[in-house]
């Protein structure tokens, strides 16, 4: 009996470290994202139609996957739901002035 409630620990244990990985990875993706919002406001043409349109696009990835990515994080930490939120809605505000900034110069 013990030996089948060691492995339940270490079966638990490995799927939380999986979860950890894909947050992270969710996470990094949401900033590759934002990186391409930003070069797109930084090209030559970013006030035209299609610039606008990748930029709001990547900006709504970048959003939606660290939403994920913290919400992932938090359920396995066992944290508020209202942290993620809080820290989601500053990721996509930032993320919208910083690119509201760069349009405007």
């Amino acid at each position: 009996m013990p030996n089948s409630t060691q492995l339940r620990h270490v079966r638990a244990a490995q799927l939380r470290a999986r979860a950890i990985r894909g947050a992270i990875g969710k996470v990094v993706l949401g900033t590759v994202f934002l990186v391409g919002a930003l070069a797109y406001a930084r090209s030559p043409d970013r006030h035209g139609q299609d610039s606008l349109f990748w930029m709001t696009g990547l900006l709504v990835l970048s959003t939606g996957n660290v939403a994920l990515g913290l919400r992932t994080l938090a359920r396995v930490r066992r944290r508020p739901a209202r942290l993620w939120i809080a820290a989601t809605t500053a990721w996509g505000l930032l993320s919208t002035v910083l690119i509201g900034f760069l349009l405007r110069t």
